[in-house]
């Protein structure tokens, strides 16, 4: 066991998204090897613990566009974030820095880990793709990859960023800062494997050597979950509501499908209300929106649903709805896309369809309606794996390994 001090850094210590959730499941599991460990983030609202006892140290938080126009430098180059983070180092002296996202925080705070081992854990494609998205023009799947050799202007040039000059100038921007100071990060951690190859092949000076595959992982009180392979008759959607995440072709799915079949969609985002307008005008009333939901809310609704849904166009990371249905006895259908396919194996624990592909879309949901038996089977497979390959103990001890090599590293 390293007996070292670890400072994880991440954007929110709030739940924001999974970023945040992983950060902080890490965080909570290093505790619990009774390492010393610490979190440094902004100060956005609610916490994960409202008495953490270095609150004082965080940064106050500069997200939004009202925040951009006040201080635009800001944005690119946060040097109170990075005031902050010097003082808590001086204050706590950490032997390792584990970074997740960043992106508010800005690469300001990369030149605190100049003489301090530091990893990043990716949490998305923002290294290669200024949008973090791979969405051209904010619609199309960016199979060329444009931007992938540091061509960020293309960016630009396709306007990818919400189909706005501005944004995509912006991101633009801010994704030449961030690869001009990734060389102060030792080694990079990647939740699949899609996303290793996909920064081994773009040209951005990070070597094999460099990264590491471990998966995210469900806590130890997820894995006491019980599996339910009974159902309440309703499909499941729990995700952000932006263009990327596809719900836009879910929900023309289910316009062609039998007024039976039940859809319950958990989320907020950008897109919620051109989604509401079309449920509206199809009079799709087989679909709900439940809003926002947690935790507890969130399992019921795990554990009642015939299976989850994730039918993204972007690049998916990884994808914790994924394991988090199967720790409930719940198979997905999903994109075959990203990191999806390391995760959901077809018509094993689940079924894939070709990103924005509507008809080969509605044909899994209908295999799943009209096939009972092969729902509880593929729930059980799905289960299984998230009980053997997404556990608290096998990402510990994967990242130990990390930590040992690079502590064992001299630091350029």
């Amino acid at each position: 066991m390293i007996n070292k001090k670890i400072l994880i850094i991440n954007q929110f210590f709030s739940f924001i998204g999974g970023a945040e959730v992983v950060a902080y499941n890490q965080y909570k599991n290093l505790q619990n090897k009774n390492l010393e460990v610490y979190f440094w983030s902004s100060n956005k609202q609610p916490y994960f613990e409202e008495d953490y006892k270095y609150i004082e140290y965080f940064c106050e938080e500069n997200s939004g566009i009202k925040n951009y126009f006040k201080n635009p430098y800001k944005y690119f180059y946060n040097n109170d974030a990075k005031i902050k983070l010097q003082k808590f180092i001086k204050k706590i002296n950490p032997d390792i820095i584990h970074l997740h996202n960043f992106f508010v925080l800005t690469p300001s705070i990369l030149d605190c880990c100049k003489n301090i081992p530091t990893v990043m854990t990716v949490h998305d494609s923002k290294l290669i793709c200024p949008s973090a998205q791979f969405l051209i023009k904010n619609k199309d799947f960016c199979s060329e990859q444009l931007c992938k050799n540091g061509e960020f202007y293309n960016c630009i040039l396709n306007r990818c960023v919400k189909n706005k000059l501005e944004p995509s100038l912006r991101h633009t921007i801010y994704a030449y800062n961030l690869l001009k100071k990734i060389k102060y990060v030792d080694k990079f951690i990647t939740p699949s494997y899609a996303l290793k190859n996909l920064i081994l092949n773009a040209n951005i000076g990070i070597n094999q050597q460099k990264i590491s595959v471990i998966n995210n992982f469900l806590t130890n009180e997820e894995l006491k979950i019980k599996p339910n392979y009974t159902n309440f008759g309703y499909f499941l959607y729990i995700g952000r509501l932006s263009p990327e995440k596809g719900v836009h072709y879910l929900l023309e799915a289910m316009k062609d499908l039998p007024k039976t079949i039940k859809l319950k969609i958990v989320g907020v985002g950008p897109n919620e209300y051109n989604l509401k307008q079309y449920v509206k005008e199809n009079n799709l009333l087989n679909v709900e929106f439940l809003g926002f939901k947690n935790r507890e809310e969130i399992k019921e609704l795990y554990q009642n649903c015939i299976s989850t849904i994730l039918p993204c166009n972007w690049f998916e990371i990884f994808g914790m709805t994924n394991i988090e249905s199967f720790i409930n006895g719940k198979p997905v259908i999903a994109s075959n896309i990203g990191g999806i396919p390391e995760i959901v194996e077809d018509n094993i624990n689940g079924l894939l369809f070709e990103p924005g592909n509507v008809e080969q879309l509605k044909e899994c949901i209908l295999k799943y309606w009209n096939n009972p038996n092969l729902v509880i089977e593929h729930g059980k497979n799905g289960y299984q794996k998230a009980m053997t390959q997404y556990t608290e103990e096998k990402y510990y001890n994967e990242l130990m390994k990390v930590y040992e090599d690079i502590l064992n590293a001299t630091k350029v």
